[in-house]
């Protein structure tokens, strides 16, 4: 048999095949893409809001042949109360696998279910979106769902302007938004945007402004934020309202510059802000983790220098937090449902909650680690790091004693390098000022170690109190618990004669 011969039969099997299979792949992606539509109907139900606001996924139409199918859905969000009802029609062009016509068309060869395209279709409800963005598509989007039922896609969101019809001064503006998704057949997975840039500008906030009492009102802020991507994953968990997962964010810059009736003019500039976060679980506990960075706080021309801020909450009982997100949910669907919902309702939810978990987190030895808290230049540094755990079913009571066993962690460590705070403190100071801030930092720190409360050196001053082995030590020095005790006594005592 002649080789061109073998070639011409192999390329009709693979044509027959082909054929068969998008047929195949065409019925599956059918019944695969209305189970989505049904699973997405379910999770919203899931949130108990139907009575307030009520959202259904429907498919209209689906008309299907051998490559491609053409799918009309539209979204029905209804508001009973107000008796308003919203229609967003969309409209989908279905690719069948197992190699769909519009991923071929890009030398991708991974064998997919479907892959779908298509856009916001336009109507009576988003007219007003085709009108001010000035797009014949302002939302797209695009999907591929695997033969696993895993699907990854982005959304679209055209770039546009809107101003405020009533005060023109008023006006936000935008690039275009992508948020991209790759996630598993019951939608959990990875989630990410990205937004190149968006400005704000907002007029008077005060008709009265132009007289005299009000010079130093707000006349106007001009803001702007370049650079912003998000990612974040998320894993549902048997708590209906707890999903662990990780994120993270990158902003590039934020400025915002606001004018007030006198002229004066303040501005900050926030740049390389990061962000990442961690929830997990730990049997039926959650741990929370985050941490943030800005690379540079300027204000008024004047850097303040890099800021951390790092926290965590570990070992937070888990049902006590799903009980407290619904909670709070409660106190917000009572009070969008019935406007004259008064603060004695909004306090009996959350004493409610208090009542039944509140303690629940106290008892099971939560922590609390800032690790650092800190604001740093080329000079050195001003921080605190702060680790804090509870012992099982802690019981406060200063005039027993046992301070120290309702504590299995108890650190907390404060480093000020002098140079860093004088330059902080001196910033924004007049000049015939800055000599005496210098000279206070100096004068402060020399009383409070002739306490012996901090170690202070030429260049900074530290503070070290840590539990170790039953004993508090600041500084090194153990401190016996009956004058930490009459220290905290005094404290308390102080307090409450103030609040009289």
């Amino acid at each position: 048999m002649k080789k061109s011969t073998v070639a011409l039969s192999i390329i009709v099997a693979l044509g027959v095949v082909g054929l068969g299979g998008a047929w195949f792949t065409g019925e599956k992606a059918q019944t695969e893409y209305l189970r989505q539509i049904e699973l997405a109907n379910q999770k919203f139900q899931s949130l108990g809001l139907s009575d307030s606001v009520n959202l259904v996924y429907k498919n209209k139409q689906f008309d299907r042949s051998f490559f491609t199918s053409q799918v009309e859905d539209e979204v029905v969000i209804s508001l009973p109360k107000e008796g308003q009802v919203f229609t967003i029609p969309l409209s989908t062009k279905l690719y069948h696998g197992p190699f769909p016509l519009n991923q071929l068309e890009k030398f991708n060869f991974v064998p997919t279910m479907f892959s779908a395209q298509g856009v916001i279709a336009k109507n009576e409800t988003t007219q007003p979106l085709f009108d001010f963005l000035k797009s014949d598509k302002p939302v797209q989007y695009q999907a591929s769902t695997s033969y696993s039922l895993a699907t990854k896609g982005k959304v679209e969101l055209a770039a546009g302007e809107m101003t405020d019809p009533n005060s023109p001064q008023n006006k936000i503006a935008w690039s275009n938004i992508n948020i991209g998704f790759d996630v598993d057949k019951d939608r959990a997975g990875k989630y990410d945007m990205t937004l190149d840039e968006v400005t704000a500008d907002l007029g008077p906030s005060s008709a009265d402004g132009e007289n005299s009492q009000y010079a130093t009102a707000v006349k106007s802020v001009k803001m702007k934020m370049k650079g912003m991507k998000l990612d974040a994953s998320f894993n549902p968990t048997k708590w209906a309202y707890i999903y662990t997962g990780k994120g993270s964010s990158l902003t590039e810059s934020f400025e915002m510059t606001s004018t007030d009736y006198a002229g004066k003019t303040t501005s900050i500039i926030e740049k390389g802000l990061k962000a990442t976060s961690d929830i997990s679980l730990d049997s039926d506990f959650v741990n929370f983790k985050n941490e943030n960075a800005l690379d540079s706080v300027i204000i008024d021309g004047k850097d303040l220098g890099k800021l951390t801020y790092n926290a965590e909450f570990n070992h937070i009982e888990a049902n006590a937090v799903n009980a407290l997100i619904e909670a709070v949910f409660t106190v917000f669907k009572s009070v969008r449902d019935d406007k004259n919902v008064n603060d004695e309702v909004v306090s009996e939810i959350l004493s409610s909650w208090v009542e039944e978990h509140g303690m629940a987190i106290f008892n099971n030895q939560p922590q609390l680690k800032l690790n650092p808290v800190s604001i740093s230049d080329n000079q050195g540094k001003v921080s605190l790091d702060l680790n804090v755990a509870l012992a099982k079913e802690p019981k406060f009571d200063l005039m027993k004693g046992s301070l120290y066993k309702q504590f299995t962690d108890f650190a907390v460590h404060i480093h000020v390098d002098k140079a860093t705070a004088e330059k902080i403190m001196t910033q924004f100071a007049p000049e015939e000022d800055k000599a005496l801030i210098k000279e206070k930092i100096e004068e402060q720190a020399k009383q409070v170690a002739a306490q012996n409360i901090v170690v202070n050196n030429d260049k900074n001053v530290t503070l070290n109190l840590v539990l170790e082995k039953g004993e508090l030590k600041l500084n090194g020095q153990v401190i016996p618990e009956e004058q930490v005790q009459g220290v905290l006594f005094m404290l308390i005592m102080s307090a409450a004669m103030q609040g009289k």
